[in-house]
């Protein structure tokens, strides 16, 4: 049941009344007008308030409610902006270039009008020194009588036609903004392609501050890793090398319609190297690919319908930044079944814009020097609409027995662990079914080891016992044992989607 409330009227339909007046034009129109009377009475304006009642025809059966008042909405407004953009708004703005009058036509009469408009601007000369709006006062003042001088012209020549041509002065400050456009201020570092009519996005400054927030999502400190510190998955490596590199290296071979791989989607159980491939990837391309790291704290906006403006925003910064890579992180977050129950509004038009950015009429900027990568431990939560979008997808596979001993030896090395051949096959039996993050921790353990007996008080007057071949075994057993691998329960489910789905 729904709760009455103190006046007899529920809650849901008072708010339903109020949504109504607020969507109505005619009931916003009437509101500003009685804001308007009110302020104008409260600041001394009374014959303006009196034609403003007049001409909008004010009924005394209304009045404004107590807490509402023109200054007050105008500070909530400047508030909300500030915490929105973190800026206050800007209300005014400075009046255009201004205009002169020339006369084409009648040898004596331009001749008039020249030295009437001479006069005038010799006299706005002489006075540079009051302000701008004295200046342009008198400016507007020697033009009116120019015009006044054509008129009487007019009269007296009624045989002469005259033409009027208004053009705009060609003043410092317009030559200052015609070789450096203010709406490009907040966003020099964009490069602009071909496509002209889509940098009219950043116009506006709340395009602006979307534009740097996606700015923060370049990666640009270096990492040090290379493609041979990936053991296995070589088919994802070349898939990727295809996708991005191929096309940088050897551009003649996409001259005449082949288009590369313009996305992929990796996914396995969580731990098997699937983000370690983004990184591979960024840091051998770091000078050359713009590397976009998208995750949803940066999508996700709590402002209605931000988060489709981030999402073009990306794109089209992706499209000015080219060859570019944008790589979601746990895409199944943003592109999870659209078909659920319990999908807000908002998250429905999230995933038609990205839809549509995928592979849309608007944005065909993919493999046009765009490649998306995305990666998931979860591939059967993805809706099906997505899936169609990702050319290829890739399961990424558990390391094999030699790929482990590889892995193994390269990580306990590191730590001046010595292995015999013994010892290195009774690790790798014992990392069966691990993954590649797994055997890392398990190797991170026996390192850990070491550092405790080293740093362990030694026993009163004795120096530390040292640990024979079998205790360094020992420890090096129970180090992998007590990793319990999570990888084996999601590895079949995974084959099987990838039988399914993959390609």
């Amino acid at each position: 049941m729904k709760t009455q409330g103190k006046y007899g009227v529920t809650a849901q339909s008072t708010a339903t009344i109020l949504c109504e007046d607020v969507r109505n034009f005619s009931t916003r129109r009437r509101n500003m007008l009685y804001l308007m009377h009110r302020y104008l009475l409260e600041n001394g304006y009374y014959s303006s308030a009196e034609a403003l009642k007049n001409e909008g025809r004010l009924s005394d059966d209304f009045e404004l409610c107590d807490n509402v008042d023109l200054d007050a909405i105008y500070l909530e407004y400047a508030s909300f902006f500030n915490m929105k953009f973190g800026k206050y708004p800007r209300i005014l703005k400075k009046m255009s270039a201004k205009i002169k009058v020339e006369r084409t036509t009648g040898a004596a009469t331009a001749a008039t009008l020249t030295a009437t408009v001479a006069s005038t601007t010799a006299k706005d000369t002489s006075n540079k020194t009051n302000k701008d709006s004295s200046s342009l006062a008198n400016w507007h003042v020697g033009v009116g009588a120019a015009a006044s001088q054509i008129n009487n012209s007019m009269e007296h020549q009624q045989s002469n036609q005259l033409k009027l041509h208004i053009k705009k002065l060609e003043t410092t400050t317009t030559t200052t903004e015609q070789q450096q456009p203010s709406h490009y201020s907040g966003m020099s570092e964009i490069e602009h392609g071909a496509h002209a009519t889509d940098d009219a996005l950043f116009c506006s400054m709340d395009w602006q501050v979307l534009g740097e927030l996606v700015k923060t999502t370049i990666l640009r400190e270096p990492i040090n890793l290379r493609w041979s510190d990936i053991c296995g998955n070589h088919r994802a490596i070349e898939l990727i090398k295809e996708a991005v590199l191929t096309p940088i290296d050897y551009p003649q071979l996409f001259a005449h319609g082949l288009r590369p791989w313009r996305s992929l989607l990796l996914h396995g159980p969580p731990g098997s190297g699937k983000t370690l491939l983004a990184k591979v990837l960024y840091a051998e391309t770091q000078s050359r690919v713009t590397f976009f790291n998208i995750t949803a704290s940066v999508m996700v906006s709590k402002w209605r319908g931000e988060s489709e403006k981030i999402l073009r925003v990306l794109f089209h910064m992706a499209a000015r930044r080219t060859p570019a890579v944008i790589f979601f992180d746990e895409i199944e977050g943003l592109t999870s079944k659209r078909d659920r129950a319990t999908d807000h509004e908002s998250s429905k038009r999230f995933k038609n814009e990205l839809l549509q950015l995928l592979d849309g009429m608007e944005h065909n900027t993919l493999g046009h020097g765009v490649f998306v990568l995305a990666s998931t431990n979860l591939p059967w939560d993805i809706d099906e609409a997505f899936l169609r979008r990702f050319e290829k997808k890739i399961l990424i596979q558990l390391p094999n027995a030699l790929e482990r001993s590889n892995l193994i030896q390269r990580l306990l090395g590191a730590s001046n662990v010595s292995l015999n051949q013994h010892l290195l096959d009774q690790l790798v039996a014992l990392s069966d079914q691990y993954t590649g993050d797994e055997i890392r921790l398990a190797c991170k353990e026996i390192s850990m080891q070491r550092v405790r007996c080293a740093t362990r008080p030694s026993p009163a007057g004795g120096a530390v016992p040292k640990e024979t071949q079998a205790i360094v075994e020992a420890n090096l057993e129970r180090a992998f044992k007590q990793v319990h691998p999570l990888g084996q329960k999601l590895l079949a489910k995974h084959e099987q989607w990838q039988q399914e789905n993959g390609s």
